[in-house]
């Protein structure tokens, strides 16, 4: 689907340099923008204008943007408009808690091109999920979080999902990110792409790096996978039918 017109985007935020530099940079960019200065008027512009995103501040007079967002979420007439989080919010638990209704966070201060490519990047997700008839797709790449660093990674390079308490942390070849979902959301959005597999209650394993088969002494299927470390995941009987199907043994 091909956009037309000019995206509109809604700037929530009590810093008023922040909003004046927002609305200069992101008109110059092509975009229509619409401005708030606290929660309540963020919400009743979202509810008149349903921009196509909103850029969100955390830290705001009266209620959170966090708050706000949930308020979002939970209303038929704004529940699909995309939250991109712009805050100086640095902490873990934060940004995981945004990342849970939100699409993006940039940490502020920010580099206006990358901001700029990321709202992109989300609305290009909107339009191509549109384009699908709202037919539910893997993310071309999953937000996740080192320290107070936000980084976007292709699913493709995640080897092994492992569940830590309510979210999950995704390991690549070099790194742990900690992500903001429970594992079992992280199989339902990443099922489409065929490429995740679901071999025991705490781990899900990126198909594309099983080595091989084997057997434990008690005779239990173990996959091996091709990293540097050869991890060993254990297949429990619960998911070995669906395992033996998607490995063919």
């Amino acid at each position: 689907m091909v956009r037309t017109g000019r995206p509109s985007v809604l700037v929530i935020d009590d810093d008023t340099e922040i909003l004046t530099m927002l609305d200069r940079m992101l008109s110059m960019d092509g975009f229509q923008v619409v401005l708030a200065r606290d929660a309540e008027e963020g919400l009743a512009t979202a509810v008149e204008a349903h921009p196509d995103i909103i850029v969100l501040d955390i830290m705001m007079p009266g209620k959170s943007g966090i708050d706000l967002m949930q308020e979002l979420r939970s209303s038929d007439e704004t529940g699909d408009i995309p939250i991109l989080f712009l805050s100086a919010v640095t902490d873990e638990a934060v940004v995981v808690q945004c990342l849970k209704g939100g699409d993006d966070y940039v940490i502020k201060p920010f580099k206006p091109l990358e901001l700029e490519a990321r709202i992109r990047n989300i609305l290009d997700r909107v339009d191509s999920t549109k384009a699908e008839g709202s037919a539910p797709e893997a993310p071309e790449r999953l937000a996740v979080q080192i320290g107070q660093e936000t980084h976007l990674v292709p699913p493709g390079d995640i080897i092994i999902i492992e569940a830590a308490g309510k979210y999950a942390y995704a390991y690549t070849s070099s790194k742990r990110y900690l992500t903001g979902y429970s594992i079992g959301e992280l199989e339902e959005k990443l099922a489409p792409s065929g490429r995740f597999l679901r071999a025991h209650r705490s781990y899900l394993v990126n198909v594309d790096y099983v080595d091989k088969v084997v057997r434990d002494e008690r005779k239990n299927a173990v996959l091996v996978l091709s990293d540097i470390e050869h991890s060993h995941v254990k297949v429990s009987d619960k998911y070995l039918p669906a395992v033996r199907s998607k490995l063919g043994f």
